[in-house]
């Protein structure tokens, strides 16, 4: 499909007479002009979710991560100096139109038309000084209203337009819904002046708790380990926990009542008053999501962008005994989800990640008929080490 929109692309562009090798694209706001856009746009509010699940993991590589507004206006930039510098030759700047209308057939420009995750490989831009760049990007829908209000995109060498990529911006944008779906639409950018401040009392505070031994809380910071694994049993039980039922799941036999009493003391001193009821223990609607929960909810819709938002087990130090039966099943949903949709793309992300010493997953994956000749050759040579190492 992709090539098809491509050629698409270019036919309109001749049409409307836009010259390849002299085009710029419009950069149509800046100073204070951008700075206001940015301040009052929705997509503001996504930005700590993009650094964290996508920035952080592909800008060390050579990419540039871009945010965009529904026009395919860049909004924000993320990158080293030296790609950036790269990029601007080009105009791929904070406040430029990349509109398929404005600049011919790109990622951003193409996603946010036609309403498509999309890749385009270096050639296959319209634009001459776009050649030797290649990018993928998702569009961004309003979970109310259903409209798209921003698109993501990764731009930089050949590997932005690989299917993992593809997969991962994807991935990043359906979190970016989850994200906008708990999030009122007022917003303030960080070290923007004049802006109102975003209200917070109703948005749920998302825990961090995948992959990592150092979980921790929107608009709080790092959590302790044991306020961690309350917070994700809580989670795991809406209805509710009385003291001996968390007490079991946090220590069987090691914690009593008076225990866990001081510790939710504590913890609701962290989190405020109002969020931790009691008799029994349990968390106010809509006041804590967990990105366990957002993995979840992504294996209903859509296993590639699961996988993909499946940094690693859950709570991975915690040897609490009801965390530990909620990692196993949400490892073995993933896996299993990874292993059964027959997805390059799913199997990809499975063995790049958590799923790396996988003998299954290797095997499955250079299985697939699809896959180019030199991946499948590499996945079946991982597999031949693997099972040669389990069967020493």
């Amino acid at each position: 499909m992709a090539s098809a929109i491509v050629a698409q692309s270019w036919e309109r562009s001749r049409r409307r007479g836009i010259d390849p090798d002299r085009a710029d694209p419009p950069v149509d706001l800046q100073g204070p002009d951008l700075s206001e856009h940015l301040a009052a746009h929705r997509m503001a509010a996504v930005l700590p979710m993009v650094e964290k699940v996508l920035v952080s993991g592909v800008v060390t590589s050579g990419h540039l991560v871009a945010v965009a507004d529904a026009d395919g206006r860049l909004l924000w930039l993320y990158g080293d100096r030296g790609v950036r510098s790269r990029a601007e030759r080009m105009a791929f700047v904070p406040g430029a139109l990349w509109s398929d209308d404005a600049v011919g057939a790109n990622a951003p420009g193409l996603a946010l038309r036609h309403d498509v995750p999309v890749r385009v490989r270096g050639a296959e831009h319209f634009l001459a000084p776009a050649h030797s760049w290649s990018c993928s990007a998702a569009p961004v829908h309003d979970p109310v209203t259903g409209r798209v209000v921003g698109g993501i995109d990764v731009t930089g060498h050949d590997a932005a337009a690989s299917d993992e990529m593809l997969a991962l911006v994807r991935a990043t944008a359906l979190l970016a819904e989850a994200e906008l779906r708990s999030t009122p639409a007022g917003v303030l950018v960080p070290g923007t002046a004049g802006a109102a401040a975003m209200p917070t009392a109703t948005a749920p505070r998302l825990l961090e708790v995948l992959g990592t031994g150092r979980p921790g809380l929107s608009g709080h910071g790092p959590l302790t380990g044991r306020h961690a694994e309350i917070l994700v049993l809580l989670a795991a039980h809406p209805g509710g926990l009385s003291g001996g039922a968390l007490a079991g799941l946090l220590a069987d036999g090691r914690l009593d009542d008076v225990s866990v009493r001081a510790e939710m003391s504590r913890l609701r001193r962290v989190l405020g008053p109002d969020v931790i009821g009691s008799r029994p223990y349990r968390l106010a609607p809509g006041a804590v999501e967990t990105d366990a929960d957002r993995v979840v909810a992504l294996l209903d819709a859509d296993v590639d962008a699961a996988v993909a938002a499946y940094p690693g087990p859950l709570l991975p130090a915690s040897d609490a005994p009801g965390v530990a039966d909620l990692r196993e099943e949400l490892h073995v949903r993933v896996r299993a989800a990874a292993l059964g949709a027959g997805s390059a793309r799913a199997l990809q992300a499975w063995t790049a990640g958590s799923g790396r010493e996988d003998p299954d997953a290797w095997r499955a994956l250079g299985s697939l008929p699809d896959l180019f000749p030199a991946a499948r050759s590499s996945a079946r040579s991982v597999h031949r080490v693997l099972d040669d190492r389990l069967g020493a």
